[in-house]
């Protein structure tokens, strides 16, 4: 019932009831240089107020400013219920149809969901709000010879998957971030960086961290090969609406103590069942201090906690790190949109179904002893005992955890020694990272034995990290500084690990296998990976003492615009003069500066 009324249904409703306005590029994003022929920007439903949306006022239920009025008269509402209710299309049958602002994609969970529209004879209803990349099974070794993706990628179910998405974009006419182009990297750290990811958006992608986004306050959360389908045939997903679970950190955060420390100690508190049927808002001091890159990760791990998705309310923070992107507003449409995006915060007196209240002060530099998230502890801490479980499940699966892992119960945790450390991925692979990984490289040597990977998220990333001269740094020090991918986060490219193989890992699971059949990982932060990689076992890294973060100057700090693309003209034939499989997209072309992430 519900495909049939996002198939049928919401295009005669839009047809009727939209005002023409809606069905023209969006005031609200700035035209892209992206394509030639294609605006990211041409999304009809994104704005900073309601008007122009999917249907009129008085029309339909669809009409999210009557949701909003409805809303407003039974109390005071969470973020999650405002986005909710602007985004709600319908509920009549006791499913919830929602809008779809926005759309990641990559070369994994799309090829079926493309093939389907094909079958079908449809098209992608919205072209312009969707972004493809590849990111899962790229290998990250050097590109500077790269010619194609057929001579580059060797395994040949990778290479399929890729080059299906290239054949994929092309035909359907999306924007794509391929190989060849710099603005490549994984899906949740490109969105973020172009500006593609904006508060009081919904944002999903056939990837389970999706959640990350929602560190914009924007509703971000992962989705299935059908329902890729789905979205891109109608632009609506129909969802059930999940429950409000806030988790608020006061106080302040000790010495040594990151954001990933944060999402580590409240899955550990609450379980990775803690949040199961919820969106979690994560709010409080301790979070309103955070960067934007250090938000991205706590949002990131939300589903290793249960949740649907993960969101923080946007701030100053929030929008000086958006000002400028490529994909952000612009002039007044930008003083607009921050007016809205200000009215996207819980208030005060909203209902929770479920509320946790941590103190930043128990927060200690974290790590994983098992093979669940959940199973953490702080670094100066020991390798719990099963025997000490009273619950016989839980017993066992401790049980079942420490054979895997080749540990001993009551082990000292700062003594487990490592053979290999990946540092990158969705949850830290970004320039904030990167700089702090570079922080405790300095002067000091990868110790001998280990394998220390840095993997920047994306192209641009690690030309931010280059002109800041962050991979002299690592280099210097034994680090083996590598193209943007998913890398060894999972084992479906050529970075994984050895049957046996020990890891402090910055990526976001520990379970069996996840990087690489019998492999063992220890999920911890970006400066505790760098500084394990010294020292060749796990480390408290308050050993280091006060570390200086590099602050690049002014004049280092990229600018976030790209150099025009002429348009072909009317009825003329466009070729990309870069790949011929690159989607219609152009070569990545000379920059005025980087939108690398702040």
């Amino acid at each position: 019932a519900a495909m049939w009324r996002s198939l049928v249904l919401l295009p005669l409703l839009c047809a009727i009831t939209a005002p023409a306005s809606a069905f023209a590029p969006s005031k609200v994003l700035a035209p892209s240089a992206l394509a030639p022929s294609l605006r990211l920007s041409a999304c009809p439903r994104f704005g900073v107020s309601n008007k122009g949306r999917l249907a009129v006022s008085g029309r339909s239920r669809a009409c999210s400013v009557g949701l909003r009025v409805a809303m407003a008269n039974q109390g005071p509402s969470t973020l999650f219920d405002k986005i909710w209710a602007d985004h709600l299309v319908d509920e009549s049958d006791g499913s919830s149809l929602i809008y779809i602002d926005r759309h990641l994609v990559h070369e994994v969970t799309s090829p079926q969901a493309f093939e389907g529209l094909r079958v079908a004879g449809r098209q992608v209803r919205q072209p312009g709000c969707t972004l493809a990349t590849v990111d899962h099974n790229v290998p990250t070794t050097d590109r500077s010879m790269f010619q194609s993706v057929e001579t580059f990628i060797k395994e040949m179910d990778s290479r399929t998957q890729v080059l299906a998405l290239e054949q994929n974009v092309k035909e359907f006419g999306l924007a794509y971030f391929g190989m060849d182009d710099k603005r490549q990297g994984i899906v949740h750290i490109i969105g973020p960086e172009q500006g593609f990811t904006l508060p009081g958006s919904t944002v999903v992608c056939g990837d389970s961290h999706t959640a990350t986004h929602g560190a914009f306050g924007a509703l971000a959360f992962g989705i299935g090969t059908s329902e890729v389908e789905h979205v891109l045939a109608t632009q609506t997903l129909p969802q059930k609406r999940p429950k409000n679970m806030k988790i608020e950190v006061k106080g302040e955060l000790g010495a040594g103590v990151s954001s990933k420390d944060i999402i580590l100690h409240v899955i550990g508190v609450i379980g990775t069942a803690g949040g199961t049927g919820h969106v979690i808002e994560f709010c409080g001091s301790a979070i309103e201090k955070l960067s934007m890159e250090a938000r991205m990760s706590i949002c990131n791990m939300a589903i290793e906690a249960g949740a649907r998705a993960g969101m923080i309310a946007p701030d100053e923070t929030t929008f000086e790190y958006l000002k400028g992107r490529p994909l952000a507003p612009k002039g007044a449409e930008w003083d607009k949109a921050v007016a809205y995006w200000k009215t996207l915060k819980s208030d005060s007196g909203a209902k929770y179904d479920t509320e946790v209240v941590i103190d930043a002060k128990d927060i200690q530099p974290t790590v994983t002893w098992g093979t669940s998230p959940q199973d953490t502890a702080p670094i100066t801490g020991y390798v719990p005992d099963p025997a000490k479980e009273s619950d016989p499940l839980r017993r066992a699966s401790m049980e079942r955890a420490l054979k895997y892992m080749g540990l001993e119960p009551n082990q000292k945790l700062d003594e487990v020694k490592i053979e290999k450390v990946f540092i990158g991925s969705c949850t830290n692979g970004r320039i904030q990272d990167i700089r702090e990984v570079a922080a405790v490289a300095k002067g000091r040597k990868v110790a001998p034995g280990v394998h220390a990977m840095v993997v920047p998220g994306s192209g641009l990333v690690k030309e931010q990290a280059i002109r800041e001269g962050l991979d002299k740094i690592l280099i210097e020090a034994g680090f083996d500084w590598r193209e943007p991918g998913c890398s060894m986060c999972l084992a479906m490219n050529p970075d994984k690990l050895q049957p046996g193989e020990r890891c402090a890992s910055t990526s976001n699971r520990n379970f069996e296998g996840r990087q690489g059949q019998g492999g063992r990982t220890h999920l911890v932060s970006p400066v505790m990976a760098a500084a394990a990689a010294i020292e060749g076992k796990l480390t408290d890294i308050r050993k280091f003492g006060d570390l200086k973060i590099p602050t690049p100057s002014e004049e280092t700090l990229p600018k976030s615009e790209y150099a025009p693309v002429a348009r072909p003209a009317a009825g003329a034939t466009f070729t990309s003069p870069g790949s011929s499989k690159t989607g219609g997209m152009p070569k990545f072309v000379n920059l005025k500066g980087t939108a690398a992430p702040m």
